[in-house]
């Protein structure tokens, strides 16, 4: 079967078969009851819980990936290892040209179990998380194998076991099947990958999020096109791949990864999530419209990822933690505010570690802690200070787009600073009836990252009065400092 004839045949096909909310409402009430005791990863409820899911992609016509659809994998914790369970099927295409390429929906069906509570035994049902992916995952297979002669690209269908402990399903289907020396799948032939995790507060969110779709380069148009068969309301889109989701370990072998989301609107982790708060009309629009996306990726030419999915299959997916070294150099001086005249610059500068945790591709927190050394040439003398501080800053940056490693930033923040030592023209400092040992401020700067290292101007801003002395309190003393700054990240 052709490209065009797909195409031909896609728009009254998939007006043919919708989305069943009586039918997701019945699963959810299935695998988020008390008897699924939270569907725990490596406990027997667990196991029920897969054997349900196989049987509806049987009953629904979808075949099994692996023999008897169940993909066995241990995960080792403390002194256990568990054994968990993948239930993955497959939809095959019909294009001689694209039906060796993959589409993969994906849904954790595992909770967080249940706790005793005094002689009451509580139940983390987990309807929303994500008894709702599970059971949009099973409609959607029962959909696209209801009408497979139309799809182009395989369709791989698979629940996630040991999401809530790691993602350990999802790292162990990759594990086995995609990032490996022999691939069943290899990563350049799946198109897309998606997530369905917490699909079931569509109103109440006001639409589902489709974080990571901007991976894919044309994903306006495909966007476009699956709503034209089901106008779902988006929410957010962008082109990030969330680290607590199951399409993280996709992302980082290199596959545009999305995460169809509707929000922490639920009883998120909580014992009253249950299958009554779910707003099932939402979840079968959502339904509707990830069929429709998924048929539109399926009989496209070309699906290919943007340049951020590029620069991610090359350098890996952005890291969120980023420790290293960093010293400043410069000077600093006291300003006397309710005096004629301030004291002069003397040499400053500090050295010690930061940690930068990106929050965005623009956006990133980064606390430092640093051992200082400053103070200012007074009319007793020169008065030093040596202290420990601690900077706590937003860095606004420009993204790195081309993965050169290049990115220019401005720094906002505060400081908190104590001083363990100092003198004045030789002589100690006075830390209890005339000094303050303890100061905060602001800091702001400018700068710019190459590969590594970081280069950039910070100026601080002291709001503490230095003196303590009740008789010297009408000088208001303020620290002052601006400083050159050299980082190295590791």
């Amino acid at each position: 079967m052709t490209t065009f004839l797909l195409l031909s045949l896609l728009s009254p096909g998939l007006k043919a078969q919708k989305a069943d909310a009586e039918r997701l409402e019945a699963a959810v009430t299935y695998l988020a009851s008390d008897a699924m005791m939270g569907r725990g990863f490596g406990s027997e409820a667990g196991r029920r819980a897969a054997m349900y899911v196989r049987d509806q992609f049987s009953e629904a016509g979808v075949a099994p990936f692996v023999e008897g659809y169940f993909q066995e994998f241990s995960h080792r914790t403390s002194v256990l290892n568990i054994t968990g369970y993948n239930v993955a099927g497959i939809i095959e295409g019909n294009d001689p040209d694209l039906k060796d390429e993959f589409i993969i929906l994906g849904a954790h069906y595992d909770h967080v179990g249940w706790e005793l509570q005094g002689e009451d035994t509580v139940v983390y049902n987990g309807a929303d998380d994500n008894a709702s992916g599970t059971a949009s995952l099973i409609e959607a297979g029962r959909i696209l194998a209801g009408q497979k002669e139309l799809l182009g690209r395989s369709v791989l269908l698979v629940a996630f076991d040991g999401e809530e402990s790691g993602l350990n399903g999802s790292r162990a289907f990759v594990k086995k099947f995609i990032d490996t020396e022999d691939p069943l799948i290899p990563a350049e032939k799946v198109v897309a990958m998606f997530s369905l995790d917490m699909t079931g507060m569509y109103e109440a969110h006001g639409g589902v999020d489709l974080q990571g779709i901007e991976l894919l380069a044309d994903h306006k148009a495909f966007v476009a096109a699956a709503r034209e068969h089901a106008d779902a309301s988006i929410t957010k889109s962008d082109d990030k791949i969330p680290n607590r989701t199951d399409s993280a370990p996709f992302g980082a072998v290199g596959i545009p990864a999305v995460h169809v989301f509707t929000g922490l609107e639920s009883p998120y982790h909580k014992p009253e999530d249950d299958s009554d708060l779910l707003d099932y009309q939402g979840m079968a629009t959502i339904v509707d419209f990830m069929v429709a996306l998924t048929y539109e990726l399926s009989v496209a030419p070309e699906v290919d990822g943007s340049r951020q999915m590029e620069i991610i299959a090359e350098r890996g997916p952005m890291k969120i933690f980023n420790p290293g070294i960093t010293l400043h150099s410069g000077s600093s001086y006291h300003e006397y505010k309710n005096d004629f005249f301030k004291a002069k610059s003397v040499f400053a500068a500090s050295a010690g570690l930061m940690l930068e945790t990106r929050i965005t591709q623009w956006l990133a927190l980064q606390p430092e802690v640093v051992y200082a050394w400053s103070g200012s040439q007074v009319l007793g003398g020169k008065l030093k200070t040596h202290s420990v501080t601690v900077p706590v800053s937003l860095l606004l940056t420009t993204p790195d787009e081309r993965g050169m490693g290049v990115r220019s930033y401005f720094q906002l923040g505060g400081y908190y600073s104590y001083a363990f030592a100092g003198q004045e023209n030789g002589t100690p400092l006075d830390f209890v009836s005339e000094y303050n040992d303890t100061d905060y401020g602001m800091v702001i700067g400018v700068g710019m990252e190459i590969m590594h290292v970081r280069v950039g101007f910070v100026y601080q801003n002291s709001f503490v009065d230095f003196t303590t002395d009740t008789d010297f309190n009408r000088y208001d003393v303020r620290l002052r400092g601006s400083f050159a700054k050299l980082s190295w990240v590791f």
